[in-house]
C-alpha cells in the first residue's frame, strides 16, 4: 500500500470520526493540538490503524513524532507494514 492511499484513508477516518466544522484537515494539520479533542481520539486512532492496516502499535509508538500529523502517521504505518 502506498503512502498516498494510507494518507487518504486516514484523512477520511479523521474527518468522519472527529469532524470539526469550518476547519479543513490537511496532511500537515497538527493532530495532537489542532484536531483531537482528547486522549480518547488517540485511542480510537490506534484501534483504527491496528484494524485497518493489520499492524500492532506499542505504547512507545504513541508519541508526538508519530502522531504529529497525517504525514508522520503515514510514515509510521509504512514502516510498520515493512
Amino acid at each position: 500500500m502506498d503512502k498516498t492511499t494510507i494518507m487518504n484513508l486516514m484523512k477520511e477516518f479523521f474527518q468522519s470520526e472527529f469532524p470539526i466544522q469550518g476547519t479543513e484537515l490537511e496532511t500537515t494539520t497538527d493532530l495532537l493540538n489542532d484536531w483531537f479533542v482528547d486522549s480518547l481520539g488517540v485511542i480510537n486512532t490506534v484501534l483504527f490503524l491496528e484494524s485497518r492496516f493489520s499492524i500492532s502499535i506499542a505504547r512507545a509508538d504513541i508519541n508526538p513524532d508519530n502522531f504529529q500529523n497525517i504525514e508522520t502517521l503515514s510514515d509510521f504505518v509504512e514502516r510498520s507494514l515493512g
